[in-house]
């Protein structure tokens, strides 16, 4: 729950003005964030703490930060509009996958490649605050990284459409 709150202040930050300072701001919250997502997990596992509702919070508060902060990196004209949708997209299609499975009575919990996915936009993320923040990283790299990124998520989408075909079957 912690990062879907964190969300806010990162976004206001970010999209509040054109200010090194504030950009700085939600940069510090989205890292605070996003180190929440990996203690949270961590702690989770270690103490036997892993529930279906742990699972779904974990997915959803995920998806709400990182689009979220792409949002508002868009509005700073930053990402392509593309980008977004092809995370978008392949968010959707993954929650839609989810949505029949748990119809099914099954939970769909994330695979490597769905974490690479993660890990990755959190990645491209704090490229593009080094981006607005200090001038790191020209427009021909972000564009670069951008696609490897809507590469690499893609490939996470369609490797969950691959692997749960049969709940389309309605079998298990």
């Amino acid at each position: 729950m912690s990062r879907i709150v964190l969300t806010v202040p990162a976004l206001f930050f970010l999209t509040a003005g054109n200010g090194t300072v504030l950009y700085f701001l939600s940069a510090v919250v989205f890292v605070v964030a996003a180190l929440t997502d990996f203690f949270d997990g961590r702690i989770a596992r270690k103490r036997g703490l892993v529930t279906d509702l742990g699972k779904f919070l974990d997915q959803l508060s995920d998806k709400i930060l990182v689009t979220s902060i792409f949002l508002g990196f868009l509005t700073l004209s930053k990402i392509s509009v593309w980008f977004l949708f092809v995370m978008i997209f392949r968010d959707t299609m993954v929650s839609g996958i989810r949505m029949m499975a748990s119809n099914q009575g099954r939970v769909i919990a994330a695979d490597l490649f769905g974490k690479a996915k993660t890990v990755s936009q959190m990645v491209f993320i704090g490229i593009l605050y080094l981006n607005v923040i200090w001038g790191l990283f020209g427009p021909p790299l972000i564009v670069v990284i951008e696609l490897l990124v809507a590469a690499l998520t893609l490939a996470s989408g369609f490797n969950y459409l691959r692997k749960n075909l049969q709940i389309f079957k309605g079998g298990s």
